[in-house]
């Protein structure tokens, strides 16, 4: 007799519970039609469980479920024993630990060249979009291996061929998923799941909540699907996304449908406060008008007061590997700051702050002179020879400064050549392949946002 598991795949990875446990259920067939005794039990590192009687398998299948297993690394054994006859079939690695969510476009697809790749590490699995789990290996989204034809690039009758064809040929594709995780797994030890979910060139539009009854069909629907399969709960969405939504047609619901999105995937999780880190828009080069490209910047900045437990993550000092998409380094520095927001939005740990926030301003007497202070800075801002990414308006017109970074850390210092007059305005990061250099002592940078009243 030959003995089948049919539920529990080598490298899966199953959401714990506020408890940090999980049910562990699985499924087994018998080559012929059997009856007898199931087994089960688990072993780790640290100790190996005695044989638990799971219940009779009759007519050649049993399903079954291992109860309360704590986060951990796992080898999981079966035995039907049939009079002298037993029958066994095991399993490692088997996880519990956290899911995470990557969705977004395709600079969370990633696009980074593949000759810079995060290396892989045990304890970060991923359930790739071809529903099969496996250590977690750069590049991470597969289009054409997707059980959702939704994401299919190709007719369905040519849909192997691609896959087989960039199997063999793609050089692109190192993303900030595998850093993400890598980074909480070092820092927690608990292990992690990552769901892919990408789609580049999607707007915001085509993740509309609303979509979910198309199933497969729809990127909502196909996201939804495949975090019901496994188990219905997630610890937490990264999400880069918005370069799609980045003109006058799409750019005025941005935040509206993104604020949407956010609210109906914590309605289908169950969680209310579920964790949701994004990025902000980042360098475009390209010669277009940059307005809603800075807008979709500025809608993300704002969205961040709107909801509990979200965290915007800026990038805008990130370089390229073609006119829009960030390179592999870019995406793992963007990686580590969302494990980083992630340690305090959904690990309550003490860590890194958000990265430096426009706060409060002051003049001196003759306003020849403007400090402007920023919340949420690490350590303090980075010296550097002279500030760059800022631009003060005033009567329609663009004033001359030199900004310095203040001896304290906390400010940064402005100088005018002449008093600046009433109703003047400053900003940081205009256009769409800006110039800037403040950072905190992690590297985090001012993100970019529209003209504050100063």
């Amino acid at each position: 007799m030959k003995l089948t598991l049919l539920e529990v795949e080598a490298y899966r990875v199953y959401q714990r519970d506020d408890r940090g446990q999980s049910d562990i259920p699985f499924r087994l067939q018998a080559s012929e039609r059997a009856t007898g005794n199931v087994e089960a039990r688990i072993s780790s590192a640290a100790y190996s469980a005695p044989w638990q009687l799971m219940g009779v398998m009759e007519e050649g299948s049993f399903s079954g479920k291992m109860e309360n297993i704590p986060v951990g690394k796992y080898s999981l054994e079966f035995r039907v024993t049939k009079g002298d006859n037993t029958a066994m079939v095991t399993v490692s690695p088997v996880f519990v630990g956290d899911l995470w969510l990557l969705a977004g476009q395709s600079n969370m697809e990633g696009c980074g060249k593949e000759i810079d790749a995060e290396t892989p590490m045990e304890g970060v699995s991923c359930f790739y979009l071809g529903d099969r789990w496996a250590l977690a290996e750069e590049p991470l989204c597969w289009l054409q291996e997707a059980i959702d034809p939704v994401h299919w690039r190709v007719p369905a009758g040519e849909v192997a061929e691609e896959a087989a064809k960039q199997r063999s040929e793609r050089a692109n594709g190192a993303g900030l998923g595998l850093t993400f995780a890598k980074e909480l797994l070092r820092e927690t030890g608990i292990p992690i799941g990552l769901v892919i979910a990408a789609h580049g060139g999607t707007r915001m539009e085509q993740w509309d909540p609303a979509r979910a009854n198309e199933g497969w069909h729809s990127f909502y629907g196909a996201m939804l699907r495949k975090i019901r399969k496994l188990g219905g709960r997630i610890k937490g969405c990264l999400w880069y996304q918005g370069e799609s939504d980045a003109n006058e047609s799409f750019g005025p619901m941005y935040r509206e449908r993104t604020n949407g999105f956010i609210n109906s995937l914590r309605r289908d999780t169950g969680d209310e406060k579920l964790p949701f880190l994004y990025a902000q828009l980042s360098v475009h080069y390209s010669q277009e008008d940059p307005y809603w490209w800075n807008f979709v910047q500025q809608e993300q900045l704002k969205l961040e007061s709107q909801l509990d437990g979200i965290r915007m993550v800026p990038t805008i000092d990130a370089s390229l590997s073609d006119g829009i998409h960030l390179d592999a380094r870019s995406l793992q520095a963007v990686g580590r700051r969302m494990a980083w927001a992630a340690l305090s939005q959904a690990y309550n740990r003490p860590a890194a702050l958000s990265g430096p926030r426009p706060g409060s301003f002051a003049w001196n007497a003759d306003r020849t002179e403007l400090s402007l202070s920023f919340a949420g800075i690490n350590g303090r801002l980075a010296e550097v020879r002279q500030v760059f990414g800022f631009r003060v308006e005033a009567e329609g017109c663009c004033l001359a400064c030199s900004g310095i970074v203040a001896e304290d850390g906390r400010r940064v210092v402005f100088a005018f050549d002449r008093p600046v007059p009433q109703g003047a305005t400053i900003r940081h990061g205009f256009g769409r392949n800006p110039v800037v250099n403040v950072r905190d002592s992690l590297g985090i940078p001012l993100p970019v946002f529209a003209p504050i009243p100063v």
